[in-house]
């Protein structure tokens, strides 16, 4: 099996924090968003297992840094997504089912002797701000012993909120038979949450299906979604069945799911005061609440922090008060008094006391 990972993207809607990063290398628990998915992938899948990466906004970064860091437990891929075009020298990309199709490179038919080789030629698929409480064991499982296609994995939305995903009408045994990219009218509570998991032949099939929207392309057209190429599988035949997570999944798309990620993860990722020495953290005059993560040649110094505040390595805080926070590193705060706030790389800011900020990276104030 091949993993895909598209992350491309810029992270809109999480300006002005991503304005030098990818939303995938925002920071939280002590790491990026990208290594919290990977390492969760490396208990489950071989060391040979390939991992192709579309890259696209911060290809260097990511590339760079994947290299030095996951060299020795994925076979990498790395493919650029071209940008459509720039607004105010921001790139901006065709969306994700390009993303997806241009994997299609790296799959080949094949003649198979069995349904269990042909799925194991096969594709994962995951979304880079979205991180799976399950284990991806669990997901496989499923996968592989349900005689299906594919498998889809959804989690229950209010409906509310229905409109904001993409949703799957399934049927009695939890075969989908229905996929509309955030739609108008209620029709599910189903709604998708980024892992997927194809047989070779599913896989190609998707892939041919991305093609045929993305060859009706023009000028005026927006982002290309997986949902209708998915809708296709299903109206040919193929077997997709959407599996519920059990514990759930952290969505990092938007600032408030970002703030509420940082809190789960806090609960498994805390720094230890036995640990604060060999990571040459200084805590003077302070009071710390758990949970917290503080990286490492971090100072802070007469200061309430936490609960649920992760911060960057390199940082110095002093006479500040924070709480469910996420910063990043390399930040200088003086007399600071936050709370639900989200502050980028390279900050440094003194002398405010507001709460939900969103403060990009290399700012001042």
């Amino acid at each position: 099996m091949k993993i895909i990972g598209p992350i491309a993207g810029i992270g809109s809607r999480l300006r002005p924090f991503t304005f030098n990063k990818p939303k995938a290398f925002i920071r939280v628990a002590g790491k990026t968003i990208l290594e919290h998915i990977l390492d969760k992938l490396t208990y489950t899948f071989d060391l040979d297992t390939e991992l192709i990466l579309i890259v696209g906004y911060k290809k260097r970064q990511i590339m760079e840094y994947i290299k030095k860091n996951y060299s020795n437990k994925f076979k990498l891929t790395f493919i650029e997504q071209i940008p459509r075009g720039y607004k105010e020298d921001i790139p901006y990309y065709w969306g994700l089912g390009e993303a997806v199709y241009l994997a299609h490179r790296r799959f080949g038919k094949k003649e198979f002797k069995s349904n269990e080789e042909n799925k194991r030629a096969g594709s994962l698929i995951f979304l880079s701000d979205m991180i799976s409480i399950d284990e991806y064991s669990y997901l496989m499982y499923r996968y592989y012993e349900s005689g299906v296609d594919g498998i889809i994995t959804v989690m229950e939305v209010s409906k509310e909120n229905a409109s904001s995903y993409g949703i799957v009408v399934v049927d009695k045994d939890n075969i989908i038979t229905k996929l509309v990219e955030k739609p108008k009218e209620y029709i599910s509570n189903l709604a998708i949450v980024g892992i997927y998991a194809f047989s070779n032949t599913t896989t190609l099939a998707l892939f041919r299906n991305l093609k045929k929207y993305l060859d009706q392309r023009d000028e005026d057209s927006g982002e290309v979604y997986m949902t209708e190429s998915l809708q296709d599988l299903v109206n040919d035949g193929f077997k997709i069945s959407a599996v519920t997570h059990k514990q759930g999944v952290l969505d990092f798309g938007r600032p408030s799911e970002l703030l509420n990620g940082n809190r789960y993860l806090l609960e498994t990722y805390s720094v230890k005061r036995e640990d604060f020495q060999e990571l040459n953290i200084s805590v003077e005059r302070s009071h710390l609440k758990n949970p917290i993560n503080i990286g490492k040649n971090t100072k802070i110094i007469n200061s309430v922090i936490g609960p649920y505040v992760s911060i960057g390595n390199d940082s110095y805080i002093s006479n500040s008060i924070l709480n469910d926070c996420v910063i990043e590193k390399r930040v200088i705060l003086e007399n600071i008094i936050s709370e639900n706030s989200i502050i980028g790389s390279d900050v440094r800011i003194e002398n405010i006391s507001k709460d939900n900020l969103i403060i990009g990276d290399k700012s001042s104030y």
